[in-house]
């Protein structure tokens, strides 16, 4: 079987193309860890919604992010309970609280939630995560610690990782003491150093802005039928209280799509995060297209001699640029795999240091795989121009 003429090519580039592999797979691998902080912030974006059981979510027209997410009057949960498609409401507290411990005066940001441990919080079924046990807050102002809050700022004792070896450890939130009664792993968001529960009774202590019939969120749960179309029974629960499109509600209500849609567009257009991580995919792609375009240019530069004589024994330009587009994708293909198998090394190093769900997505491979192809073949479409060029009176 004859070998293509590509390949002949790039066998004969030698250590060229061992040189533009490398190059390329760089750019590919940039592509892959940006595409995987993005991901990764995504999903911690939504962490918390895609743990906590509902079928809608009731927040305050205030709303502003997960951790920022304002109040309103469980009055409006209430009326929503005695709703015929409503099986439970569940109000659920967050916001950001000073944590400190006896060792250090400086003070840092805690995520902290609370909720009643006699109520259905969480979804089950996630075995990716550690779900908190909120009937160890069996105790005045007993707090439950995530494992992945940062211990050089929080104080767990040894330093690395929060244990069941802290349960007991006192510490302060917003000037109050609360002692650690257990430590799950869900994680921690975007806008705090680490995360804890609380009791809701607790809670309010905790903040003394926050009136009795405060909630942050309010989780509703839907009976099977209705569960089956939440937005026509949430459309419903509006027309019983009264709500119009013409003004604004006193509460919102979404479901589960609509409010991690509403999460992830703040944190993509609203914050710098998704501009600076589709701003380096774009600038990895550049680049990779730039390296094909000069190794491609400088072989048809090497080569343009052999080139005319295929042109003057009757080669078309056609089946030559195709010779071209084929080392092409040759080199983006083989730079992707080896691109792929490094991320997924990275992945685990770098996730684990950053503390971050850097996961493999098959969606990721196939956008990457196609934006590598597509590069690639760009840049030799564009250094194909010269190989038009070639004119059999070269050789002379």
């Amino acid at each position: 079987m004859a070998i293509p003429l590509s390949i002949h090519n790039l066998r004969d580039g030698g250590f060229r193309t061992v040189l533009s592999i490398s190059g390329i797979s760089i750019a590919v691998t940039l592509i892959f860890m940006q595409l995987g902080f993005l991901g990764a912030v995504l999903d911690t974006a939504v962490l918390f919604y895609n743990n906590l059981k509902f079928d809608l979510v009731v927040r305050s027209p205030n709303y502003y992010h997960f951790c920022d997410a304002n109040k309103f009057s469980d009055v409006w949960l209430n009326k929503i309970e005695s709703d015929a498609s409503v099986v439970s409401t569940q109000p659920y507290h967050v916001s950001l609280a000073k944590w400190n411990y006896a060792e250090k005066s400086v003070q840092r940001g805690m995520l902290v939630m609370g909720a009643d441990p006699e109520g259905q919080t969480f979804r089950d079924g996630n075995i990716s995560v550690s779900l908190p046990d909120l009937s160890r807050l069996s105790f005045p102002r007993a707090i439950l610690v995530d494992r992945k809050s940062r211990p050089q700022f929080l104080g767990a004792k040894n330093r690395e990782r929060f244990s069941d070896a802290d349960i007991g450890l006192e510490v302060e939130l917003n000037q109050k003491a609360c002692k650690i009664a257990g430590v799950f792993e869900l994680g921690t968001g975007l806008a705090a150093n680490g995360a804890a529960f609380i009791h809701e009774s607790d809670y309010r202590e905790l903040f003394p802005n926050y009136d009795q019939d405060d909630v942050t969120l309010g989780l509703v749960t839907l009976n099977e039928k209705a569960a089956m179309n939440p937005s026509a029974a949430r459309d419903a629960i509006c027309r019983t209280l009264g709500f119009s499109l013409s003004s604004t509600p006193p509460v919102e209500i979404l479901t589960r799509a609509e409010v991690v849609k509403v999460e992830i567009v703040h944190w993509v257009t609203n914050t710098p995060i998704g501009f600076i991580f589709i701003a380096g995919v774009v600038i990895a792609m550049i680049v990779g297209a730039i390296v094909v375009y000069i190794v491609l240019s400088s072989d048809i530069a090497k080569q343009i001699g052999e080139y005319a004589t295929l042109k003057a024994m009757g080669y078309k330009n056609s089946y030559l640029s195709r010779v071209v587009l084929e080392q092409a994708i040759i080199l983006g293909v083989v730079s992707y795999v080896i691109a792929f198998l490094v991320s997924l090394l990275l992945y685990q190093v770098v996730g684990k240091a950053a503390n971050l769900p850097i996961t493999m997505t098959i969606d990721r491979q196939i956008i990457v795989f196609v934006s590598t192809v597509t590069m690639c073949s760009v840049s030799g479409f564009i250094a194909m121009q010269k190989l038009r060029r070639a004119d059999p009176a070269d050789l002379f």
